[in-house]
């Protein structure tokens, strides 16, 4: 039971880490961006709305979190 616990501990402190976190912020963002190409008129277009989402969520996450970091430390 212990060895199962370390385990789940490892996956949870792996899920909520930073890298992780950005990273499926980026599969998001692609796959928004993807699920709207049909409406965005040219490539440079779609790439500028992805980073866009992207910078939109990141930064979305990053004020959201430094909030709650900043309440759980007062």
């Amino acid at each position: 039971m212990e060895h199962i616990q370390d385990e789940l501990n490892t996956v949870m402190e792996v899920m909520v880490s930073d890298v992780f976190i950005y990273l499926d912020l980026f599969v998001f963002s692609f796959i928004f961006t993807m699920l709207l190409s049909s409406a965005l008129p040219s490539l440079a277009l779609s790439i500028l709305f992805f980073f866009g989402c992207y910078s939109l969520f990141a930064c979305v996450y990053f004020y959201i979190f430094n909030r709650k970091e900043k309440k759980i430390k007062l």
